[in-house]
């Protein structure tokens, strides 16, 4: 019978790190191993999987700008093109890992398995958590019943939506949490278990941009003013994401530049925070009135990345909006 064949793509990070020494976890520098490096240290990789490897990007995944993505999205997109391949994994710093799953989710039209897999700990650390991690992410991507599920997460044993996964802790491997949402499933033993049936977002009908718009996130706190947001659009900000106060809000005395920034050619979206919970469009901001959008439960870094999608492709506030609620409503 033959084997699996799997696209497997480096771009760095933890997963990819070393430490001057076995005993040190979090003192490291990434990506300092290459891709083929760290599939050697699993051998049974080969031996249940024909494995071609790539490696596009070799970074910290502190420094992975929207710039990066592009190349990425190439790789992805020559696996997916592939008819030989069944399924595709990315290695992936962890620091940014959401963002980069969440615009493949967004941003790839695919049956075929995409997942993402990072570490903690660094490759070189007597408990590195990597080759179990890199394991389990080539068992899912080759599982048929993977497909039609988008862009997936696989870290420590749970298995994630690449939209509503995040990572909630600074080093322990357990990091990765899906609030609200949960997770999709888990994987032990190279034996995969769903905890519900495949959907995924509808996608964006993909061009890649020449580039990208500048979107910037003002965070809401006690007693702040609308300076950041003012520094921003004179920066250019073609979108600005306020992460505000509880359901979005925002101090009342700049609530009406906040609602003028629309009909200047601004597209603001407003989210919470820091916690978790569906904003709502209400009358307080007469989102409807001036253009402004709702995220609902989606973070403000993600929803940054609906806009710069959106805005790329050229979609307008209510276009955007529209995208959002579908978005929503598949889970």
């Amino acid at each position: 019978m033959k084997n699996p064949r799997l696209a497997l793509i480096g771009t760095g990070g933890t997963i990819a790190g070393a430490a001057s020494a076995a005993s040190v976890s979090t003192d490291y520098k990434p990506a300092s191993l290459s891709l083929v490096a760290v599939v050697d240290t699993v051998p049974e990789l080969r031996q249940r999987y024909d494995i071609e490897v790539t490696q596009p990007l070799q970074l910290a995944s502190y420094d992975v700008r929207p710039e990066h993505w592009l190349d990425l999205h190439k790789a992805v997109m020559l696996a997916v093109h592939n008819p030989e391949v069944n399924g595709i994994v990315v290695t992936h710093g962890t620091d940014t890992l959401e963002e980069t799953a969440t615009f493949l989710h967004l941003s790839v039209n695919t049956s075929k398995p995409i997942v993402l897999v990072g570490a903690m700990r660094p490759a070189t650390a007597y408990s590195a958590d990597g080759p179990a991690n890199l394991l389990d992410a080539c068992t899912v991507a080759a599982c048929d019943t993977a497909r039609e599920r988008g862009t997936l997460v696989v870290m420590n044993g749970r298995i994630h939506s690449g939209l509503w996964v995040g990572k909630r802790h600074v080093s322990s491997v357990d990091a990765f949490d899906s609030p609200l949402a949960g997770a999709l499933g888990e994987v032990a033993d190279q034996a995969v278990q769903w905890f519900r049936a495949p959907r995924r977002a509808p996608s964006i009908a993909w061009q890649a941009p020449v580039t990208w718009p500048r979107v910037d996130i003002a965070v809401a706190y006690a007693g702040v003013d609308e300076t950041a947001m003012r520094t921003f659009v004179s920066a250019g900000a073609q979108g600005i994401v306020y992460a505000g106060l509880g359901n979005a809000n925002m101090p009342s005395a700049y609530r009406t530049f906040f609602q003028s920034l629309p009909a200047q050619g601004v597209l603001v979206a407003r989210c919470a925070r820091f916690i978790t919970g569906s904003v709502s469009r209400t009358s307080a901001y007469a989102d409807a009135q001036h253009g402004i959008l709702t995220a609902g439960p989606l973070p403000p870094h993600k929803v940054r990345i609906i806009l710069l999608l959106g805005l790329a492709h050229g979609m307008d506030g209510p276009a955007i909006q529209r995208w959002i609620d579908q978005i929503l409503l598949a889970g």
